[in-house]
């Protein structure tokens, strides 16, 4: 059966495995970072995107990892920076609606996982620190972070 957590509550559903025949050592760190590009079709819409990450933790501690094993991050840029807005920066892009994805971002950020989004897509865009949800970062630029983190030792996911 799909579902949410034990992590993350609002997204990321994942399937449990019935003796996987490849697995990692229980001792391995997870260190990955995320290029984020595209955002919601809608802006009614959570951003697919976030959810991976939601479903990458959730499917790793439901089968026994340790989340203090796993080390996240997403650099973020392309369309996929409307989902970092608090509301009312949300709101005032989109005919005052809510941002569908504000809660699970939260969750994220809440579980250790660092947002950073791409100064150049930012000021392309006229998107101020200010209007940005608390604790989502904002780099010089998307190529810059991404660069830092693999020099810390993360792993770049394709997905």
């Amino acid at each position: 059966m799909q579902r949410t957590g034990p992590v993350i509550h609002s997204a990321g559903p994942t399937f449990g495995v019935e003796d996987p025949s490849f697995v990692m050592p229980a001792d391995h760190d997870y260190k990955v970072v995320w290029e984020m590009v595209d955002g919601a079709d809608e802006p009614t819409e959570m951003d697919a995107g976030y959810v991976t990450l939601a479903r990458f933790m959730n499917l790793h501690a439901r089968h026994g990892v340790d989340p203090e094993r796993i080390e996240l991050a997403a650099v973020v840029h392309g369309a996929a920076w409307q989902a970092l807005l608090s509301d009312e920066a949300y709101g005032e892009r989109f005919d005052g609606l809510a941002n569908p994805t504000r809660e699970l971002i939260e969750e994220l950020l809440a579980n250790n996982v660092e947002i950073v989004l791409c100064g150049q897509t930012a000021g392309s865009r006229g998107v101020t620190q200010g209007e940005l949800l608390p604790g989502v970062k904002m780099g010089l630029s998307a190529m810059t972070a991404l660069h830092w983190f693999q020099s810390q030792g993360f792993t770049l996911n394709p997905w």
